[in-house]
């Protein structure tokens, strides 16, 4: 569907979402972030830390390969860099000893722990502005939102 094509709220909502991505995701953005907590990583390694607390600190390398959507030669690579960085360990996983798992460190649990931090931070600046109730309506709205963009198709049919 071309832009013309689009109604004037689908547009304003693909403008505004292609720009929170953009902008939030952003080389710059999240060393700012994690520099100011502290958290000396580049921005892959910040998406991995983040990535691997919200799936409780442990995960296989497969497993965040798929939710960074990286290949794994890249993934092995960036799990030698955290491993380096002493914010996680590769362990041999349980119950299969063929697999691995990679597990934050104290550091790593520290780490996404001041990441974390940062966002909260954030989100309550901006949401500081806001009603109780229109907070709860946002929240409520974008989880729909994403859940549709989530499970919609991935190829748009073009009329």
């Amino acid at each position: 569907m071309a832009t013309e094509d689009m109604s004037p709220l689908h547009a304003e909502l693909l403008t505004s979402l292609t720009d929170l991505m953009s902008r939030w995701s952003s080389s710059e953005v999240q060393t700012a972030i994690a520099g100011g907590v502290g958290v000396r990583l580049d921005p892959i390694e910040v998406r991995a830390v983040y990535t691997l607390g919200l799936h409780g600190g442990r995960v296989r390398p497969s497993e965040l390969a798929d939710a960074l959507h990286l290949t794994r030669p890249t993934t092995s690579k960036l799990i030698a860099r955290l491993v380096a960085d002493g914010l996680v360990l590769r362990t041999e996983a349980p119950g299969d000893g063929r697999g691995t798992t990679v597990a934050f460190t104290p550091a790593g649990e520290e780490a996404f722990r001041r990441l974390a931090a940062a966002g909260h931070e954030m989100v309550g600046q901006v949401l500081a502005q806001w009603t109780t109730g229109e907070a709860e309506m946002f929240g409520e709205l974008l989880r729909r939102f994403v859940d549709g963009l989530l499970t919609a198709s991935p190829v748009p049919r073009i009329h």
